[in-house]
């Protein structure tokens, strides 16, 4: 069959020849032989710029017939999912320990002494991106195999410079005096606890997410169990929560600014999880919330 192939603005790109048989990657390939948009650039609508996204389906399983149209947008230069990862959270690992370790080459005096506070804090943050990289290479499963690469210096900046740089400036200041809220030792080891209790949870979640995918797959299935009977992304939700402990313990204003940013953050990606998860699945439980159970 006769296909057209045109920008997302409507102009004529190509008219293309192939079989009904077959799938949208054998079409991207094509496309890339032509014009060189390797297939991870490439996104195609069926229609319209607007209408259904082509799938790695059969061509006419997708509705496609001799004389339709093809939009295509250039999505720009990709990168790895797995590598905007790994640099995201190797920021942190590096960055932190350039406090703790060389407070002379960073503040103007040097602090006789550590606070637990501080100790135990520098401790958390390095096993929680320690972790997060470990998840990166050996749990995580993704959907997709590529981003833009423009998404990497958000990313990057978030973990790099709203994280490390701005709770480690300050938790490990010559000035820094644990005040205000959990002075007391006893709330420390509280504190201490859940934030372990959340991360296995965070991991559990993870595995749990990573079974759900065959090998070599994209699709999804409906995650049981760890917080995911109460919330769609409870990934999320033991998330947010080791941020809110490591707020408390640590006890900046950087490090609750920080905790805010990714609830925000995690909320707009849990409704729309929810969402997809609702609109796939007609016997999605009805009952369940985004992120935080019975409340969002």
């Amino acid at each position: 069959m006769d296909l057209f192939l045109k920008s997302h603005k409507g102009e004529f790109l190509d008219r293309i020849t192939i079989s009904g048989e077959a799938t949208g990657e054998d079409l991207k390939a094509l496309f890339y032989e032509k014009h060189r948009f390797y297939p991870e650039r490439q996104r195609w609508n069926l229609n319209s710029a607007t209408g259904p996204r082509l799938t790695n389906d059969k061509l006419k399983d997708q509705g496609l017939k001799d004389g339709n149209s093809l939009y295509f947008r250039d999505l720009g230069v990709q990168i790895s999912w797995r590598l905007v990862f790994f640099l995201e959270y190797l920021g942190p690992l590096i960055i932190l320990p350039l406090f703790y370790f060389f407070p002379s080459c960073i503040y103007k005096t040097v602090p006789k002494s550590r606070y637990c506070s501080q100790r135990f804090g520098f401790f958390m943050l390095m096993f929680h991106f320690a972790k997060r990289e470990f998840e990166t290479f050996f749990i995580h499963k993704f959907s997709r195999n590529t981003m833009p690469i423009r998404n990497l210096f958000t990313n990057c900046f978030h973990y790099w410079i709203l994280c490390a740089v701005s709770i480690g400036f300050y938790l490990f200041h010559p000035q820094y005096t644990p005040v205000l809220f959990s002075t007391k030792p006893a709330e420390k080891i509280v504190l201490f606890i859940l934030f372990f209790v959340f991360q296995f949870l965070t991991f559990m979640t993870h595995l749990t997410l990573r079974r759900l995918r065959p090998e070599g797959t994209t699709g999804r299935g409906i995650p049981m169990h760890w917080g995911f009977q109460y919330v769609s992304c409870a990934n999320y939700l033991w998330e947010l929560l080791v941020w809110i402990v490591v707020a408390l313990f640590v006890n900046t204003a950087t490090a609750y600014i920080f905790a805010f940013a990714v609830f925000v953050i995690l909320a707009n990606w849990a409704k729309k999880k929810h969402a997809r998860y609702l609109r796939e699945f007609p016997n999605y439980d009805k009952k369940r919330r985004a992120l935080i159970p019975f409340l969002l």
